[in-house]
């Protein structure tokens, strides 16, 4: 999958390393789930959904569980049962509430097993997935900014999609409360592509996009309705492109209160995703940097700044 962009790509000016202020405690600590595995499903899919549910089994582990009375919240302790009362900032997986994030999955496992499942009051057997994995994990600490964001087949928040067709646009919606920096990048699997900052902007961009708390923004539409930094001539306007008949990629929108250090970033590396076609009507792709190094570059980052949050949105992408 590509990106392409009509404007041309300059170098990106890039500045030294931020120090990053305090850094939050990372703990190792292991988890486990077992999700039924039907033949109606693939071993990737279920291999997913064992993995996110052995997350929140060490993420309830390490720091405990959320239990919600009324307009209350408190925090309950695995190990001893007490309850204190909390208004920390929590992250959702899989529709279950965890006062932490995993950092890096060190070590996963799965194993085939036979389960019991009670059909029309008779017990049956079915086969299951066991997902044993460790985890470095870290609290959430209320300075951790939330926000709202999603991804658009039109400049407009009422196209709300994440499923596209080759040739088409792509766009992002982007709120929160809070001012601070935001970065955009679409990862195939191999390469990690930036999306935002634009390729044009430099200077105070570079380390991430100054953004205002309480605003609504859309990103990758040059209308004068959507130009936040005084100069249209910014912004890079996305097409999707697939070879595949579908395609699944993901989206990566990082925010912080402070500023976000920018990775080593490549031009050129994924030109060969380019037609002679798009080529001689100055298509370009946006900078990038391969998919291991994207990872270890958010790896550090969530393990240095207490202040970064991240989204994944994943998109497909049809013929």
């Amino acid at each position: 999958m590509s990106l392409r962009s009509g404007i041309p790509v300059f170098l990106l000016v890039l500045v030294p390393l931020l120090t990053f202020g305090q850094k939050p405690e990372i703990r190792t600590v292991e988890g486990e789930s077992q999700v039924e595995f039907p033949d109606t499903r693939s071993r990737h899919d279920v291999e997913k959904e064992a993995l996110e549910k052995a997350s929140i089994t060490a993420l309830e582990r390490a720091f405990g569980t959320v239990v919600i009375r009324g307009n209350s919240t408190y925090m309950k302790n695995l190990n001893t049962g007490k309850e204190t009362q909390t208004s920390v900032v929590f992250n959702s997986i899989a529709n279950t509430y965890v006062k932490g994030e995993v950092v890096e999955v060190l070590d996963q496992n799965f194993e085939e097993v036979q389960g019991v499942a009670t059909i029309d009051g008779k017990k049956k057997a079915i086969r299951e997935l066991k997902c044993t994995a460790k985890f470095n994990v870290r609290e959430l600490s209320d300075d951790v900014p939330d926000f709202e964001a999603f991804s658009l087949q039109c400049p407009d928040p009422g196209c709300r999609t994440t499923s596209f067709k080759d040739k088409s646009s792509i766009y992002l919606y982007f709120k929160s409360p809070y001012d601070g920096y935001i970065a955009v990048y679409l990862d195939n699997g191999n390469t990690a592509q930036c999306l935002l900052p634009y390729a044009r902007m430099s200077g105070p961009f570079d380390n991430g996009v100054p953004l205002q708390g309480g605003k609504d923004y859309v990103f990758f539409s040059r209308q004068p309705a959507f130009s936040y930094f005084d100069n249209t001539v910014f912004v890079d306007e996305y097409e999707m492109s697939t070879e595949d008949s579908q395609e699944q990629d993901r989206l990566f929108v990082i925010f912080s209160r402070s500023a976000i250090a920018s990775p080593g970033l490549q031009t050129g590396l994924d030109d060969k995703l380019l037609s002679p076609d798009e080529k001689s009507r100055q298509y370009k792709v946006p900078k990038s940097l391969y998919s291991e190094d994207f990872q270890k570059w958010l790896i550090k980052n969530r393990t240095h700044k207490s202040d970064l949050r991240i989204m994944t949105i994943d998109i497909t992408i049809q013929k």
